[in-house]
């Protein structure tokens, strides 16, 4: 007599396996789900810590700061050692756009306005939904305050 699988214990291993299969697949759906909302927290968290370096260092090496302010708002000028596109002494507006309140970096080799032509200038947008961006000057320090989801603030002090 052959040694051979019957019928029954077919179908009762592919039964087992579409048990295990389903299982499976839930469980990839699962951790599947769970990376990408990992990954969309990370991606946050690494664009606000960005911003923060990015304006952090601009302040610290800047030659001379002009602020300017709004309400809700500051339009800050400066030229700075700073730069994200390897231009030396780039000048850096920073300010919130009326477009959907986004908080924008201006990085130029040329002293420049918001109404110049696009080639001259780079331009990064660092946050959307901005409630209140809000830098000010006093005794040699300067107090950053932006709103966003969050509020976050810091005082610096350059020379020490």
């Amino acid at each position: 007599m052959k040694k051979s699988f019957t019928l029954i214990e077919i179908l009762i291993s592919i039964a087992i396996l579409s048990v295990l299969f389903l299982a499976l697949s839930n469980v990839i759906s699962y951790l599947s789900n769970s990376s990408l909302f990992i990954k969309h927290k990370y991606q946050h968290t690494e664009n606000s810590d960005r911003f923060l370096k990015v304006l952090y260092y601009d302040l610290l090496d800047a030659d001379y700061i002009n602020i300017k302010q709004s309400k809700n708002y500051s339009f800050v000028k400066m030229r700075t050692t700073n730069s994200l596109y390897r231009i030396p002494k780039p000048y850096v507006i920073w300010y919130v756009s009326k477009n959907g309140n986004s908080l924008m970096r201006l990085e130029s080799p040329k002293d420049v306005n918001l109404s110049v032509e696009r080639e001259y200038y780079y331009l990064d947008k660092f946050a959307q939904n901005v409630k209140i961006f809000k830098i000010y000057q006093k005794n040699g320090g300067y107090f950053v305050y932006f709103d966003n989801k969050k509020p976050i603030y810091y005082e610096m002090y350059k020379g020490f």
